[in-house]
């Protein structure tokens, strides 16, 4: 089997472990394919890029955010490197900076065109890190303005949901043991 070969069978391989993931050991074993594809070719974004999902999926913020930069800096217009940078700030709790990147994901899907499960991916993101930001209203703009872009995304109306229910709860405050509306008057 050629370099090529083995690179190419690397990342497929690497890539149906991300997508049918049923642990951590998995997700383990798609790193390790990813490394070993990286040790092919270090200087392929999409390697990097794979990388940096199956880091996300094993929650290492720190990582993933390194294999997105690496990406970044083979492939600097690239939104999904773009969007993963974003993912992994925003695991980290790194809210602010992740806005900005997923504002620049944002742009270059729009100058780039196409992409629309990223852009709905995006929609997700940039509302999660809203959410993060104690921004619970703009995170639910977010959200509807995804929605009214992909009104069948089930990724949009899961996110959407414990929103609402959140909102709807700061909505009802007790009084005399009952529950009232706020601002609804109470019945005497």
């Amino acid at each position: 089997m050629t370099q090529d070969e083995q690179f190419a069978e690397s990342l497929h391989l690497a890539h149906q472990l991300l997508l049918e993931a049923q642990d951590a050991s998995d997700l383990a074993e798609a790193n390790a394919l990813c490394n070993r594809a990286l040790g092919l070719r270090p200087r392929d974004a999409d390697a990097w890029l794979l990388k940096a999902q199956v880091l996300l999926r094993l929650e290492d913020g720190p990582a993933a955010l390194a294999a997105s930069e690496m990406a970044l800096g083979l492939r600097p217009r690239s939104p999904e490197g773009n969007a993963l940078r974003a993912a992994a700030l925003s695991q980290m709790e790194r809210f602010p900076e992740a806005l900005r990147a997923v504002h620049r994901a944002f742009r270059m899907c729009e100058q780039q065109g196409g992409h629309p499960a990223l852009h709905e991916q995006l929609f997700y993101e940039k509302a999660a890190i809203l959410d993060g930001l104690d921004r619970t209203e703009e995170a639910l703009e977010t959200f509807e303005e995804g929605l009214a872009r992909f009104p069948d995304s089930e990724l949009l109306k899961a996110g959407i949901a414990p929103l609402l229910r959140q909102m709807r709860r700061r909505g009802w405050r007790v009084l005399d043991g009952g529950l009232a509306r706020s601002g609804t008057p109470r019945r005497q």
